[in-house]
């Protein structure tokens, strides 16, 4: 009988241990949701890709100067923009508002722009056509590029 009250203290006492270190399971409760909302702390911006090669940027600047005989002159001088639509060989791209304003983005953004105009079976069509392709744009402004988050 001593022989048994030893081999059974060791194996009783390794019970107790199992059960006081078992992890409890965790039942997941069909009724239960999970919201995750996303904030985005950055710039939007609404316009047309363009292929930032050709762009030229668009600058109107009037100069008025009094003449020695109190006449007046006034020159005014006018810049169009030229911009060109995106191919599908574009690499570097820009961002027309409507306003006008060009958004130049920097090398990361464009790649990025890159691998969506791929995915996007409506751009890529929009591109073949020579269509514009209109985009809205989150990110923030890093000196005179912009820094995209996301792209639609």
């Amino acid at each position: 009988m001593k022989i048994f009250a030893f081999a059974a203290v060791p194996i009783l006492a390794g019970c107790l241990c199992a059960q006081t270190t078992e992890t409890p399971r965790q039942v997941a409760d069909p009724q239960s949701t999970t919201t995750t909302t996303t904030t985005t702390s950055g710039t939007t911006y609404n316009g047309v890709l363009m292929d930032e090669g050709c762009v030229t940027k668009n600058t109107q600047r009037k100069e008025t100067a009094t003449n020695p005989d109190n006449s007046t002159t006034t020159t005014t001088t006018t810049t169009s923009t030229t911009s060109c639509p995106v191919t599908t060989s574009t690499t570097s791209f820009a961002l027309q508002t409507p306003e006008g304003r060009v958004i130049h983005f920097d090398n990361p953004s464009n790649a990025r722009i890159i691998e969506v105009v791929k995915a996007n079976q409506a751009w890529k069509k929009s591109i073949d056509a020579r269509e514009p392709v209109k985009v809205r744009v989150v990110g923030t402004p890093s000196g005179d590029m912009f820094v995209i988050e996301s792209i639609r």
